[in-house]
């Protein structure tokens, strides 16, 4: 564990490889607490990191002006290769807001539980880790978390893990093997902003209970294998303004007109499913506000609408 006193000189030494970059990086880290630049120090040697230079490494901390603690770590892509472990000195740096280790080589390491010791973290990626298993439950402790991003791994289970993080604004888990139901306390979480969920192995219906406290703004659930009713639940999420429901594999065409009551949607992302043919030419008012609306069925891009129905198409190229 860290040490936040001031350490005794002959028990508390720092090591070369500390002493070299303290002095290297002088100006940048002069404000941190000699135990916590041991801290990184022991956490960096526990993997392969020759993916990046000392320089690269440390470039990416941040610490506070008054108590030296590290409030932020942003690890290089690729610097890292190995098995983050329980006992990693990471989970050490108690007083961290915003980690980012997004875009390493975790080898197939499990989510330690132990992250949840870094209950004042404001922002998580743990992006395209190849982390493996299920999201430990103790990262439900992660309550001050208002970003956290977890896409591109192969973590597997329910949603349910995220329910008490009720501060977030952005989650994705794209791209995972999240399995079973959307939870609808999922979609009405009161400043989730941004949610993607493509990707994974979800499956329906959709419940919205109260769409009047959904403050979604974009909601991509693409690359799904949805069953059951998906879209009019969606229809009463009023406050989005962009999302994504291609390759859904579902059995009947999508109505177009299902989404005319979200007013203020002006991206409609529905690649890989049947259209039904004619709700393309049904409601121009609600086609006039969308900035993009892309249909694979029919390889067309409407750009805009007049208020006669009239629209200008171009064809879009792969």
């Amino acid at each position: 564990m860290v040490n936040d006193k001031q350490p005794e000189k002959q028990s508390h030494e720092i090591n070369e490889e500390g002493i070299l970059f303290k002095s290297t990086l002088a100006v940048g880290l002069a404000g941190c607490h000699p135990h916590h630049i041991q801290a990184l120090v022991q956490f960096k040697n526990e993997f392969d990191s020759s993916g990046c230079n000392q320089t690269d490494y440390f470039n990416g901390v941040r610490c506070d002006n008054t108590t030296g603690a590290v409030t932020e770590l942003q690890v290089p892509s690729g610097c890292l290769t190995g098995t983050l472990k329980p006992n990693s000195s990471l989970f050490d740096l108690h007083h961290l807001r915003h980690l980012n280790l997004s875009h390493n080589n975790f080898t197939s390491s499990s989510l330690p539980s132990e992250f949840s010791n870094l209950n004042r973290l404001e922002v998580l990626s743990l992006a395209s880790n190849v982390f493996i298993g299920q999201v430990p439950s103790s990262f439900s402790n992660l309550t001050n978390l208002v970003q956290l991003d977890l896409s591109h791994n192969e973590l597997t289970g329910s949603l349910q893990i995220v329910q008490n993080l009720t501060k977030l604004s952005i989650l994705d888990l794209s791209y995972n093997q999240f399995s079973g139901t959307i939870p609808s306390s999922l979609l009405m979480m009161p400043f989730l902003l941004d949610l993607d969920l493509s990707g994974n192995h979800l499956t329906g219906p959709i419940n919205v209970s109260n769409s009047s406290s959904s403050r979604l703004e974009k909601l991509l659930l693409g690359h799904n294998p949805f069953e059951g009713q998906i879209l009019e639940p969606i229809s009463k999420l009023i406050t989005l303004t962009s999302l994504d429901l291609s390759f859904l594999n579902i059995s009947y065409p999508i109505d177009i007109r299902t989404f005319s009551s979200l007013k203020s949607l002006v991206q409609l992302v529905l690649s890989g499913n049947s259209i039904l043919p004619t709700s393309l030419n049904s409601d121009p008012d609600f086609l006039l506000n969308l900035e993009k609306f892309l249909d694979a069925w029919r390889r067309f891009l409407t750009s805009s609408y007049n208020k006669t129905g009239a629209s200008e198409q171009k064809r879009v190229r792969d």
